[in-house]
């Protein structure tokens, strides 16, 4: 999610012209604390940061696997945040199309670093019910919390009807990437050509889903731009206005006005009315071009800039040596799983649907929430759905070419249980940003659904958990 800068100072200026707002200078590798402060003061989460050290000693320390597992579940939430903000100030240095190609790619990057280190230990099961949760949990808690609290505060929120139906479709292709080896695998035919087949068309579909993935970040950032565009400022406004509650009395006077309104109407226009009714219109025209009118115009526009906050390296800098800390706790992360399920008796699925889930949704569930409370609609959505369209398009083949490259079983095989919650959840979702409206109930009805599939997910018996995605 785009950080949006506070910092603007207006100058003084003369002649009541709109002030100009004095832009923040980018720090730089030679003002490391400057970059301190700008990433990690910016933000109540980073307290979390302390945890880190703790997370990562707690392994060579030999702490119980569920202390190690607490330890680095909680350090990975602020380093996710702090990636996100490095790619994001790396991506306005390079413009639209690369910018928005990096901070699409690497905005998921926990999902991934957990990945290929689960996928390494031959954790097949733990990256599928992660990637499968990372899709479910942004679709439902993170898009149902932005249309829940947003709600609450706004009346109606509305958001791009186009760009909420380009969503729609990707989702819809995505899903059909997983039903497809679902069905394969319910053919009458022998296990090991099954299972064969069944991989062979999980590498081939990761290919084409890729290819998918790149089309649609060149059709959203090159060519086809204005349909992801924000909804206007006042339209939104009209939209989270609460209706008025009109009694009797005032319905006879509405209706009183409104007949008044129409006999002037249509009574025929004499020159002196024109003339009166071309200068209130020349004074209406003053009134908007004011200084005053021409100052809140740019207050708002304000609240929209993105700026420039790092240098080029030092976003480059920052970004590696968080991946390197992420990479480190993921490590002790997934390593601790085994004992973490047997201490809590937890089945994996609901560890890697749920909790693993939340690990690298928490930076986009405080986002999507704040901008979505400032009635920012499209941009919450682009964060929430955004990213479950990243997951399955990006993510989900990628991982699975890589197991592909280090022969491990890796497939876009679900257990069954699991593809028909994902197929639900699309559904669900779609039927509800379909209009480019929504509310407060929908938001609740999303996250009411999320809190039975984790139900559902800790009821989930523990001697099935490999019985239908293990293709060893």
């Amino acid at each position: 999610m785009s950080r949006r800068s506070t910092s603007h100072r207006r100058s003084t200026l003369e002649g009541g012209q709109v002030p100009e707002l004095t832009k923040m200078q980018p720090a730089g590798l030679r003002e490391p604390w400057l970059v301190f402060r700008r990433s990690i003061l910016n933000s109540w989460i980073n307290i979390l940061l302390l945890v880190i050290p703790v997370g990562i000693a707690s392994h060579p320390a030999h702490f119980p696997d569920v202390a190690i597992f607490v330890l680095n579940f909680f350090a990975i939430i602020p380093l996710a945040k702090i990636l996100g903000y490095a790619t994001e100030q790396m991506s306005l240095h390079l413009g639209d199309v690369l910018g928005g190609l990096i901070n699409a790619t690497l905005g998921n990057v926990v999902e991934l670093l957990v990945g290929i280190l689960a996928l390494v230990k031959g954790e097949v099961e733990i990256v599928q019910t992660s990637l499968a949760g990372s899709i479910i949990a942004n679709l439902l808690l993170v898009a149902g919390s932005c249309f829940f609290f947003g709600g609450l505060k706004n009346n109606e929120q509305v958001f791009n009807e186009h760009a909420a139906q380009s969503y729609g479709s990707l989702l819809a292709m995505a899903i059909l990437s997983t039903l497809l080896p679902a069905a394969y695998n319910s053919l009458n035919a022998k296990d090991a050509d099954l299972k064969s087949g069944t991989l062979t068309l999980s590498h081939v579909t990761a290919i084409f889903l890729l290819i998918i993935y790149i089309a649609y970040l060149f059709f959203q950032l090159r060519t086809h731009v204005n349909l992801f565009s924000a909804i206007p400022l006042q339209d939104r406004k009209a939209a989270a206005l609460k209706p008025k509650k009109v009694d009797a009395d005032e319905e006879k006077n509405v209706d009183s006005a409104q007949a008044a309104e129409t006999a002037v109407a249509t009574t025929a226009a004499t020159p002196e009315n024109t003339a009166s009714a071309a200068t209130s219109h020349d004074q209406i025209d003053v009134i908007e071009e004011s200084p005053a009118n021409n100052e809140n115009k740019a207050t708002e526009d304000e609240d929209d800039e993105e700026e420039i906050e790092l240098t080029l390296w030092a976003s480059v800098v920052l970004l590696l040596i968080t991946v390197g800390i992420i990479g480190v706790c993921a490590e002790f992360l997934v390593s601790s799983i085994d004992g973490l399920t047997t201490s809590w008796n937890l089945s994996r699925s609901f560890v890697g649907i749920i909790i693993l889930a939340i690990v690298g949704n928490a930076s986009e569930h405080y986002s999507a929430i704040s901008v979505a409370v400032k009635n920012k609609m499209d941009l919450a959505l682009g964060v929430a759905v955004g990213s479950s369209i990243q997951i399955a398009l990006f993510v989900t083949p990628v991982l699975c070419i890589i197991g592909w490259i280090i022969d491990q079983p890796m497939s876009l095989y679900f257990s069954p249980f699991t593809t028909v919650v994902l197929f639900v959840t699309v559904l669900l979702v779609n039927y509800i940003i379909g209009d480019g409206r929504t509310n407060w109930l929908e938001g609740l009805v999303l996250i009411i659904s999320y809190t039975i599939i984790g139900v559902a997910y800790f009821l989930y018996p523990k001697d099935m958990d490999t019985s239908s995605t293990s293709l060893n």
